[in-house]
């Protein structure tokens, strides 16, 4: 392949290891009108359809949880609305919400209409998995391990289930990475102001994609591959995105709830809760499920430091280094003092990745059995942890929908009451079930003669963050006061899913306020929830 003349930085380029190149035409002659023939890898067609099953399978048995919710409120009145929202009560950009505004116009609200855009954002990672690997000149089956492991990874199924912008956000840090590589590769202008166009949409996502992108621009420039002016004239829009941005972050950060839950958790934790999610997913079977998958990273680390030919061993260390910086950065920010540091808000950093493991373990002079090898240990960890995901509930978000059953399934007409007396915030989700709940607050009073009280059961499983029913939650369930306790009586537990129903009567209608259905422990965090007669 031959070059443009006149680009000055322009590193010599050869075509991709495994391309027929016999009988091209040479540069500049080939005629614009005739087509491009594609061969379609049966590899990377097996990764997407795997890929696919995945995240289409039980795309819609879990209910919809607080985030997801929040979605949902986002997308619910005019684009205005959408504007002042995220504002108000997110801490990413408006643009994963401006979209769902009008997917949720065209699809609807249900579970598997908001999730099916992130599913259809997951399938297409598996395919700029394989296109990072191509880009960077290595061979068709480092590209096949790419798709691959992007393919099962419970991290990037978990996300392509959620209504949430999380997959998007991989899929757009992956196709900034392959634009660099192309960058990297050629050196032209037009490949330039292709990964400049493209980093500058990334970080319009989500302002921790701005670590990814300036990881790649170091790259560039330590490189030398393409002169550093260019380099700096290609992060310009990148630079514009994050001005127009500023005002929009400034007033979410003065709204204090946006990032306060996150310091709730330890750094530690955190950072735990990051490196165990991007082995085997948000939501662990084991305690210990990480570890197969640790083994071949480690394994695929070594292959590629010390038997890996030169260029393999060049790529992979320069996605590894990309991607060490877009989660490096975000943790010195907070060990600094700015500390919203979420594993999932690096989720771009995950395909660069998986990538240079592929490499790892399919590079040249590696021993061709330790690919499959290693793809089948990946693959049987992975598979497993997103089977039992799907199979225990335990494993998986809190189910407002079956609370929401039970609770409506209720005879009378009188209100009635859900008392919620942990984090109660977490079961605003119930208000997509339950049109017209409202919230009992202050000293108002309301009639009733019927209280469900929410019950957390135990679990065994461990917990992760906020993820099934092993958290705080566990907590749920305390009995009314005393003073309230006299004039009802517990009827009834009814099972709702991984929670539980108590559902206390009382004879006639009794005039009850939020503070006469919570202890005072527990009511800085209570919710206590009114159904409409």
């Amino acid at each position: 392949m031959t070059l443009p003349a006149g680009e000055p930085g322009v590193a010599a380029a050869a075509a991709p290891p495994g391309e027929d190149t016999a009988g091209a035409a040479p540069a500049g002659q080939q005629p614009w009108w005739r087509p491009v023939r594609i061969r379609p890898d049966v590899g990377l067609v097996a990764a997407l359809a795997a890929g696919a099953g995945l995240r289409l399978w039980g795309i819609g048995a879990q209910s919809l949880w607080y985030d997801e919710w929040l979605t949902t409120e986002a997308t619910a009145g005019g684009l205005g609305d959408v504007l002042r929202h995220v504002a108000r009560r997110e801490g990413i950009t408006p643009p994963y919400f401006l979209v769902m505004w009008v997917w949720a116009r065209l699809f609807g609200d249900g579970e598997v209409a908001l999730r099916s855009f992130s599913a259809l954002c997951g399938v297409a990672t598996i395919a700029v998995a394989y296109g990072i690997a191509r880009e960077l000149g290595r061979s068709r089956r480092v590209a096949r391990v790419a798709a691959a492991l992007v393919a099962v990874s419970p991290m990037l199924v978990w996300y392509s289930q959620e209504a949430r912008p999380y997959s998007l956000l991989a899929l757009a840090g992956g196709l900034s990475v392959q634009a660099f590589a192309r960058a990297r590769r050629t050196g032209t202008t037009r490949d330039l102001t292709l990964w400049a166009a493209v980093a500058a949409g990334a970080v319009a996502l989500h302002y921790f994609v701005a670590f990814l992108v300036a990881a790649e621009a170091v790259a560039l420039l330590v490189e030398r591959r393409v002169a550093p002016r260019r380099v700096v004239r290609a992060c310009l829009p990148t630079g514009a995105v994050l001005l127009l941005l500023v005002p929009f972050a400034l007033e979410q950060h003065s709204h204090d709830a946006n990032r306060d839950w996150i310091s709730g958790f330890t750094l530690t934790s955190r950072l735990q809760e990051a490196a165990r999610s991007a082995l085997v997913g948000p939501s662990l079977p084991s305690p210990r499920a990480w570890l197969a998958v640790a083994g071949v990273v480690a394994v695929a680390a070594g292959l590629g430091a010390v038997v890996a030919r030169g260029d393999d061993r060049r790529a992979a260390v320069v996605l590894a280094a990309v991607a060490a910086v877009a989660v490096g950065a975000p943790l010195a920010a907070a060990v600094a003092g700015t500390d919203v540091f979420l594993g999932r808000y690096v989720i771009a950093a995950l395909v660069p990745a998986v990538v240079a493991v592929a490499i790892g373990l399919a590079a040249g002079g590696v021993p061709r059995w330790v690919a499959p090898a290693g793809v089948a240990v990946v693959a049987v960890a992975s598979l497993g942890t997103v089977a039992a995901v799907q199979r225990d509930d335990e494993l998986q978000r809190a189910d407002w929908r079956a609370v929401a059953e039970v609770v409506d399934g209720a005879a009378g007409g009188a209100p009635r009451l859900l008392v919620v007396n942990v984090n109660g915030g977490q079961s605003s989700a119930l208000r997509h079930y339950l049109p017209g709940l409202t919230v009992l607050d202050g000293d108002d009073a309301v009639r009733v003669d019927q209280v469900d009280v929410l019950v957390g059961t135990p679990a065994d499983r461990p917990c992760n963050m906020l993820v099934g029913r092993a958290c705080g939650m566990v907590f749920l369930g305390a009995p009314l006061p005393p003073a309230t306790a006299g004039s009802f009586s517990v009827t009834e537990r009814i099972d709702a899913g991984p929670f539980a129903v108590d559902r206390y009567r009382s004879p006639a209608p009794v005039a009850v306020t939020r503070d006469d259905l919570v202890h005072e422990i527990d009511r800085a965090g209570a919710v206590v929830w009114v159904l409409p007669g």
